[in-house]
């Protein structure tokens, strides 16, 4: 077999001390924009090229671990002679029969039955099931060929990710941990470094920058500083945003859409919140429905990551639902990046929230947040602060169409949502239009209303 010759990215001081330790499993622990996307792809790419089979394993499909690193990917195909590049598969196929696949830790039993060599657990700290995941699937994948893993990620708490940081750190033998804060990337400018730690919350930079391991939980938002008002303000502008998750499993994350507003003063108020656990048919018509309970004065915001698109689709095609705004909102960061203004706010005592039932589930989602289980609400409130800080106006079917033919994975995605929305088609019921007609789809699901805590 003739050899060939990869020309990988110069790696830096800090890299070059993990690569280079003789470790079998090694656990990384760096702050942001370190490099560890470019390393661990780096390591799988040239693993891939001496014929070993490789895993890169992110917390989700739209995470940017995924993204990012797949665009990373992308790259390394089009500079390897030989090398093939599979969309669907999402995989890079060496010549010499290596190849290095890109995985999600979203459905565990995915990472069952393959036998691998190398495998590297991107943002290991974010994956929410990583000790099953590790020790039920990814751990006798590695068994028979004696394979290697690395987890790599900015810390988020004293997790699992930080009890295999701790096991590497004593001297377990086969295992390895490093530390490195983002200052010792010696590519990132240092005043911008010094700029974007006066931005953040001293705790949040600690995790972040500093890549320390602290307690987040009840650190970022207390909850003696969210305000409790008995009505809500009048002469405020409200928009409605939405954290979607089409599914019923009781373990499974909430369809949350949150009414947010701000006063005169800059206080952030959320009056309304509707929560629940739906099927894709009942989620799009929660939306709807919620919708026009709000009116036309009121922005409908909704997160297009994965299968949300085709929620926005379906409802700016709705000749019903015309008189309404709904606003596409991409996510292009991190959970606590994406609530930093909120976070923010708080801090100034400049929250607060109409008296209501849901009060409770919001507030302790908000005090255990980023640790807690669940985070829709947060989200959608991080999301709602966009919203607020935009012009007026909403996108129509237009709007939307030039967004997603922009976007790759959109494009690619775009047959299974049609495929969906074929399988079970319906028009959003409204009030005073009858649905049941023995065609309709949702006249054999009965009657239903929302969950509407007021």
């Amino acid at each position: 077999m003739n050899s060939q010759t990869i020309i990988l990215p110069k790696l830096h001081q800090s890299q070059i001390e993990v690569q280079t330790n003789p470790a079998r499993f090694k656990v990384v622990c760096a702050g942001r924009r370190w490099g560890k996307g470019v390393l661990g792809i780096g390591e799988a790419v040239r693993r891939a090229a001496a014929g070993q089979h490789c895993w890169w394993i992110a917390p989700s499909f739209a995470s940017a671990a995924f993204q990012a690193g797949w665009r990373v990917l992308e790259f390394y195909a089009a500079n390897l002679p030989g090398a093939q590049l599979h969309l669907q598969r999402r995989t890079l196929d060496m010549p010499g029969g290596g190849w290095v696949q890109f995985k999600t830790a979203e459905e565990a039993d995915s990472l069952r039955g393959e036998s691998i060599d190398f495998a590297v657990i991107d943002e290991a700290a974010h994956i929410r099931d990583l000790q099953n995941i590790w020790e039920l699937c990814l751990r006798p994948c590695l068994l028979d060929r004696k394979g290697e893993a690395w987890f790599i990620s900015t810390p988020a708490g004293h997790n699992f990710f930080h009890n295999l940081f701790q096991r590497a750190k004593n001297v377990d033998p086969g295992w390895a941990s490093f530390q490195f804060p983002s200052t010792a990337n010696p590519y990132l400018d240092a005043q911008e470094l010094q700029e974007i730690g006066r931005d953040m919350p001293v705790l949040v930079k600690r995790q972040e920058i500093d890549a320390e391991f602290v307690q987040l939980a009840g650190a970022l938002f207390k909850r003696d500083q969210v305000r409790i008002l008995e009505t809500e303000p009048a002469g405020v502008r409200w928009v409605r945003s939405w954290d979607l998750a089409f599914t019923t499993k009781t373990t499974s994350d909430y369809t949350a859409g949150l009414r947010v507003g701000i006063m005169e003063d800059g206080t952030v108020v959320i009056a309304d919140v509707v929560r629940g656990r739906w099927e894709w048919p009942q989620a799009v018509r929660t939306v709807a429905t919620t919708a026009t309970a709000d009116g036309v004065t009121v922005q409908q915001g909704v997160e297009v990551v994965g299968a949300q698109v085709g929620a926005i689709q379906t409802l700016l095609s709705d000749t019903m639902l015309a008189g309404l705004t709904f606003i596409p909102l991409p996510v292009h960061a991190d959970k606590i990046t994406r609530a930093l203004p909120v976070i923010a706010r708080c801090e100034q005592g400049k929250l607060a929230i109409v008296r209501g039932s849901w009060n409770k589930e919001f507030l302790d989602e908000l005090a255990s947040f980023p640790e807690s289980k669940h985070d829709d609400q947060v989200d959608a409130l991080s999301a709602s602060m966009v919203m607020l800080s935009q012009k007026t106006g909403g996108w129509g079917a237009a709007e939307v169409e030039k967004f997603t033919s922009a976007n790759p994975w959109f494009q690619q995605q775009q047959p299974t949502l049609d495929r969906e929305r074929e399988r079970q088609p319906f028009r959003l019921p409204m009030p005073g239009r009858n649905f049941s007609g023995p065609t309709n789809p949702l006249a054999r699901m009965g009657a239903w209303t929302p969950r509407r805590w007021k």
